[in-house]
Order: structure tokens, then sequence, then C-alpha cells
């Protein structure tokens, strides 16, 4: 049996895939040859030169310290070219002296593991590269039309993988793949409003037509030959062209593959049904509190839950991270449970239910409150006893209200 591990396209949730490839690797799983396209070729790449868990830190490390400004710089030199009828709004100045930092690997051919990444040539058709400069095929791969420049590779000028096949599974077939396991980004299916700006627009637009492109070649893959799609993280509300949420994108990514590993998902080929984004089924199956051991908290040291130390508890599901904290958890559930029912904080103090954050959390005189982020937890902090009081008060407003409509 020939393995390829595939990695998909999608912007800043790149990220995903990190997750993702950490728990593959920690599993025992160990590709025969990978493929990428767009930043899944940048990440395929780094796999390829490094393939052990130390690599895997070394470009998880590269995630998490990554801006905005290293991809998609904007420099007055790039807009005026730009209206002077260039192809790309940024310079790809910036990104390539960060590949040729950071990547470990100055020749495909070089690469520890065999690596393929796919790009698409003006015709539109599907160009696979195995031989030459690595760089040059990571640029070529992730040059997003209108957004990055086109780069020339011999006679062909290369763009984006995405417009021919982002997530190259047809390629990892005609390779010799006989199983194959997609890394993919997925898409964000949860944003509150249109992304800001023409290019966040794009490449959000540009991640639907990714799944579009990966459900299309499991359809033509179904039953030839096995592939097993690693879970892409829903809800999402983080833009392709957002940057900011890296660390909390690996460490989400991680926690529901490693659920899905122990849930025995490479012994199913369910694609591909398994990339659609479905949030009530999603939210339906999902452990409460993303996963995260609720007892933990209380130890100052939250850690993920697995589903081995799983309980049901008012018809939702917990995960634990041994046994010993599961029946902690049992003797008195309502002391560990969030307030508000994990709703915001923040929010609830202004009377608003608004979805909380496990990540974004504080235990304040023995109760646990979570908040939508980072950002918004700093505000409730300004005035901690002030917000729980009013929050405490909304709260039961509400419950109140429940109570009549009930009774009517």
């Amino acid at each position: 049996m020939t393995t390829a591990f595939v990695f998909a396209g999608g912007g800043s949730l790149g990220a995903v895939q990190i997750g993702a490839l950490r728990e593959l690797v920690r599993a025992g799983e160990r590709p025969d040859f990978v493929v990428g396209a767009s930043v899944g070729a940048l990440n395929a790449c780094f796999f390829a030169a490094r393939p052990d868990e130390e690599g895997i830190a070394a470009l998880e490390q590269i995630w998490r310290d990554l801006k905005r400004r290293d991809v998609f710089p904007f420099t007055l030199g790039g807009a005026l070219q730009w209206l002077r009828g260039g192809d790309a709004i940024f310079e790809s100045k910036a990104l390539r002296r960060l590949i040729e930092r950071r990547l470990p690997l100055h020749s495909l051919e070089d690469a520890r593991l065999p690596v393929h990444v796919v790009a698409t040539d003006l015709a539109g058709a599907s160009v696979c590269l195995s031989r030459g400069a690595a760089v040059d095929a990571v640029l070529a791969s992730a040059a997003i039309p209108i957004a990055l420049p086109s780069v020339q590779i011999g006679m062909d000028h290369l763009m984006d993988g995405a417009i021919a096949g982002n997530t190259p599974i047809l390629t990892a077939a005609e390779l010799g793949a006989t199983r194959i396991i997609v890394l993919q980004t997925g898409y964000a299916c949860s944003l509150a409003g249109p992304p800001k700006g023409a290019v966040a627009r794009g490449m959000h637009a540009l991640t639907l037509l990714i799944s579009n492109q990966m459900e299309r070649d499991l359809r033509l893959l179904d039953g030839k030959v096995a592939v097993h799609v690693a879970p892409h993280l829903c809800p999402l509300d983080v833009s392709p062209f957002n940057f900011e949420h890296s660390a909390e994108l690996i460490e989400r990514s991680a926690q529901l593959t490693r659920l899905w590993l122990e849930e025995g998902g490479l012994g199913r080929c369910d694609a591909p049904e398994a990339i659609r984004h479905d949030h009530a089924a999603m939210q339906a199956s999902a452990p409460k509190a993303d996963g995260y051991d609720l007892v933990s908290y209380f130890d100052g040291q939250p850690r993920y839950g697995s589903a081995k130390w799983a309980v049901e508890h008012a018809g939702n599901m917990y995960h634990f991270a041994d046994a010993a904290n599961r029946e902690t958890f049992l003797t008195d559930p309502e002391r560990y449970l969030p307030q508000y029912e994990g709703l915001c904080a923040f929010a609830m103090s202004r009377g608003k239910k608004v979805r909380g954050d496990p990540r974004s959390y504080r235990v304040v005189e023995g109760r646990l409150f979570f908040n939508l982020n980072a950002s918004i937890h700093k505000q409730w902090e300004r005035d901690t006893t002030g917000n729980i009081l009013r929050a405490d008060g909304h709260w039961r407003s509400l419950a109140d209200e429940a109570e009549q409509k009930d009774a009517s």
C-alpha cells in the first residue's frame, strides 16, 4: 500500500493542517510521498524536508510567528506597479525571503520524502512540479491571481494550484497512491459578515472553490482509492486573509484530529461527506468546551480531554484528560460547568448571548468564565466584579423569561 499526504490550500487557514499533521505523525502515520498546492505546498515541502515531530514543531513555530505582512506586504512600489498595469497587488519579495530563510530545502528532489507541488498554467491545466527550485515551486503554487504575481518556471507562467485543482487528490492517485490522507484547511463557514477588502473576499471565495473541487475529486475516486479526510473546523469564523489566529487554529485542529483518530477515522472512508459543513450535526456530536477538560481549568492549566474519558451530562458530551478528572466532575458537575452555559461573560454583562471561547477564560472565586476572544477578555477584566454582577442579573432575567414563557 502506498500512502500519500495531500495538503490543500486556504491562505491563513493553512495553520489548520499543522495541528492535524502533528497528531497524524504522533499516531504513527508515515506517508510514502506528499503532494501540496497553494499554502499546502509550503507545508508539504517543509514536512518533506523534515518528516518528523521535530520538523513539525519547527513548522508550527513558523505559523505561530507568521504575520499578514510576511505574505501580503502593502508597499508603495507594489501599489504603483499594480496601478500601472501590473499583474498583482502585492509583491512576492517578502514571501520569497520568508521561504528562503525558513524552508530547509533547496531543490524538491533533495527532500527526505518525495514531494510534488501542484500549480496551474495560463491555459488552466494542472502542472505537477517534482524537481527544481523548491522556493520557485512554492511561490508558483501560492500565486493567488491578482494578489500575488505569477512565477515563470521554464517556459510556463504558473499561478495558484487552486485554479486547476487545489486539493491535488487526483495528482496523488495518478502518482500511484492507493491510500490518501487529505489535510484540508476548510473555509470560514461562520463569518459575522463579508470579509473586508477585495483580496479577503477573493480568498474567501477561493476557499469555497477549493471545497467544491475537493468534493468533485473525491467523487471521482470513490471506490477506487482509499481516501481519508482529516476533519475540518466547524464553526469557523476566521478569514483566510487573517493571520492572527494561527495558534488557535493549530490547537483546535489537533484536538479534533486526535478525537477523529481515537474514534477510528482512518478505519473508514467517509469522503466526500467528510468535507461538508453541517453545523447542526457538528454541534450535536462535538464535545462541549471544544473538548477541553473542565476540571483542569481549576488546576490552573487547561488541558484537552479525550473521548476515552467522555461523560454525558444534561444532554451534552464532555471530555476529560484522565479518569480521575472525569470522576471529580461527576461528583459535582455544577461546580465545574462554565457560567452562563459557556456563553461570553462580557456579552452577558450587556444582556447579549454570544458564544464563548474556552481559550479566553478565567476562574473567579470558584466559577469558570469564558469570553468571546482575547480582546474581549481584556475588556471584561477591566471591571471583573462589576461585569460578573451585571451578567448574573441578566442571566437570571433570561431564566425568568424562559420560565414565564414555559408557563404560558
